[in-house]
């Protein structure tokens, strides 16, 4: 959405005028805008469905906390540099009730929510009072765009859904509120909530239909991707749901025209780079382009995320200071650990990839399990320019870099999606701010911790320079990478997990199309690396990882790593017990999993003072 999205401040300007001036705008002229003649035009009504699409560029969401503050945190993507804040208890799988994000993260699912049933209202309005003949199409696709909005805004509020379908859902958003009484809104049931948003999503289908040529706003294959991820999600409540889910499947595979794209695009399709982006696996994804009038997520809504930034990774700073009486008192070998680190990042650099998650794509061994040393460089010549040859440290062992890349780059060892997800310390290249390579790097912040091995983000970061600062390196705190909703690798692995038990061969092979496109085979071609049953040895490491022997579930693991997707499949799967049995710790201290109630995010202390028909989420405090 990267065109539709630089009219969402604008919009919000537009709005902020009409709800604060109805007193002195009363007036029929169908050009001008008022509160009582509003929208009396396509146009108008347009401008009305751009706010649904705002929804998803609020600072609780892709803008800002979705992920680092998030998602990441509850499935362990992620662990931070040391307990910061409200995120030591999200890592706990036990958020504070006071959680300035989860807090943001409510509050603009709601606004997101609410967004989309003003535009269906907006629709309707225009539809009764104003519309032609030659518009009813267009208002159509305009309503299944606003459902599609809403009923995604839904899918974000899993994160407060319980997991008993009598248990608390999510407020219903049926209509916007007239009053302040109308906006104290009750949960509903888990069970209600499922259906209320897959009447969204049906409807929405049958008005997208036809509907596929702007990729910037909802498709019919948007919607029925949506509702696939929504059936499986509820299936457990509603059985009937995997039946439909298979069959809407079939009509994807079959209609959409879309592909597994090719192993170098896959490669490069989360990192900004528009030519790879919109491609013919995305059948939804929220767009983000570059906002240099506006530095960072801080002002509201935007049209770049500032989610890089909080996850920025740390690089090799080639202009580290090498004074010989300090730094080269004393050669670093001699020290307890290993404190040569370059104390530079492209951002905040808060978060790492979690431990765990290296050897769970396999990467242990030659080096693997340990944090390389540093000695000095006895070839640096200081009056030359900087350089990751020219240098003043180098590694202890000179070829630990080369074994590292000899064994990631081990199909037979690793897993190769670790590459498009993960940066290796002093192995990776990386692109600082002046478009010179250099390597990531460990935080400074790890420096007394030698048994972490702090491998840095790489998916939807900068690799081609940093995220602060100007282009053509930097990208001002706002982001341009896109963020996938549903892409074809994900309905292919939910169709196999739909048809297991009924046909397994047929489910496996297409496991097989995913698990051969990221080893760099053809999809629809066997390939030396196939699974040959469902459960086959994975390649994590930890053969009591309860993945060892789960091809189905490692493959939706590794294929939609740090997509924000596997929180939603440890949820419907029940698996958090066994999630937290494999991470163990973060740098928070030892999870602990509470039950049921660790698998919900609590209703917000703030929504709870303000709204006393509110439910607190089972298993949280809170008082009114």
């Amino acid at each position: 959405m990267k065109n539709s999205a630089k009219n969402i401040i604008g919009l919000f300007a537009v709005i902020g005028i009409i709800n604060s001036c109805s007193d002195f705008f009363d007036i029929s002229n169908k050009q001008t805008l008022s509160p009582n003649n509003f929208p009396a035009t396509i146009e108008q009504v347009d401008l009305v469905l751009t706010s649904a699409y705002a929804g998803s560029h609020g600072i609780g969401m892709y803008a800002f906390y979705w992920f680092p503050m998030g998602i990441y945190l509850y499935d362990h993507t992620t662990d931070t540099y040391g307990s910061y804040d409200e995120r030591a208890s999200s890592m706990d799988n036990y958020t504070n009730i006071n959680s300035r994000y989860t807090t943001q993260m409510y509050v603009d699912i709601c606004k997101w929510a609410n967004l989309s049933t003003t535009a269906l209202e907006a629709i309707a309005d225009y539809r009764k009072n104003f519309a032609v003949s030659s518009e009813i199409s267009t208002l159509d696709f305009m309503q299944g765009q606003a459902l599609f909005n809403r009923a995604l805004a839904y899918w974000h509020a899993q994160i407060f859904f319980e997991i008993k379908p009598e248990g608390w859902g999510f407020p219903l958003f049926h209509s916007t509120a007239d009053d302040l009484e109308n906006m104290k809104r009750k949960r509903a049931t888990t069970a209600d909530t499922w259906q209320f948003v897959v009447k969204d999503l049906e409807e929405a289908v049958l008005l997208l239909t036809g509907h596929n040529n702007d990729k910037y706003r909802a498709t019919e294959w948007a919607a029925k991707g949506l509702l696939v991820k929504v059936y499986m999600q509820a299936a457990y409540i509603f059985p009937e749901y995997s039946t439909k889910a298979k069959s809407l499947m079939e009509d994807i595979f079959t209609n959409s025209g879309k592909r597994l794209v090719t192993l170098d695009v896959y490669q490069d399709m989360f990192y900004g780079n528009a030519a790879h982006e919109f491609n013919s696996e995305s059948l939804y994804e929220i767009g983000m382009t570059v906002n240099y009038n506006q530095n960072g997520p801080w002002g509201g809504y935007t049209t770049g995320s500032g989610m890089p930034m909080v996850m920025a990774p740390w690089y090799m700073d080639l202009e580290i200071r090498f004074r010989l009486d300090v730094e080269g008192a004393v050669d670093p070998i001699t020290k307890p650990y290993d404190v040569i680190t370059s104390k530079k990042s492209s951002e905040w650099g808060n978060n790492f990839i979690h431990d765990a998650n290296i050897r769970r794509f396999g990467f242990h061994g030659i080096g693997g399990d340990i944090v390389p040393r540093h000695t000095f460089n006895p070839d640096f010549k200081p009056t030359s320019p900087r350089s990751t040859d020219n240098y003043p440290y180098r590694l202890e062992d000179p070829a630990y870099r080369q074994k590292s890349l000899d064994l990631k780059h081990d199909k037979d060892r690793v897993d190769p999606r670790l590459i498009v997800s993960a940066g290796q310390p002093f192995v990776d290249e990386y692109i600082d701010a002046k478009g010179r390579i250099t390597y990531y790097d460990r935080s400074s912040e790890v420096i007394t911790r030698p048994d972490l091995l702090a491998w840095q983000h790489r998916k939807f970061t900068n690799i081609r320079g940093v995220e602060m600062g100007p282009s053509p390196y930097g990208k001002n705190q706002s982001s341009d990478a896109n963020y996938p909703i549903v892409r074809l690798a994900d309905i292919y692995l939910l169709y196999a997990e739909a048809l297991k038990d009924e046909n397994p061969a047929l489910a496996l092979e297409y496991v097989n199309k995913v698990h051969r496109r990221a080893y760099g085979y053809s999809p629809d071609t066997p390939c030396p690396y196939d699974y040959t049953s469902f459960t086959d040895r994975t390649k994590t490491v930890n053969a009591d990882d309860h993945l060892a022997y789960d091809v189905l579930k490692y493959e939706r693991w590794a294929e939609l790593f740090a997509e924000g997707q596997w929180w939603w499949d440890v949820r419907r799967w029940k698996i958090g017990q066994l999630e937290a049995d494999y991470y163990k710790e973060t740098r928070h201290g030892r999870i602990t999993w509470k039950g049921d109630e660790s698998y919900v995010q609590p209703i917000p202390q703030l929504e709870l003072e303000r709204n006393d028909n509110m439910e607190q989420s089972t298993g949280y405090p809170g008082v009114r």
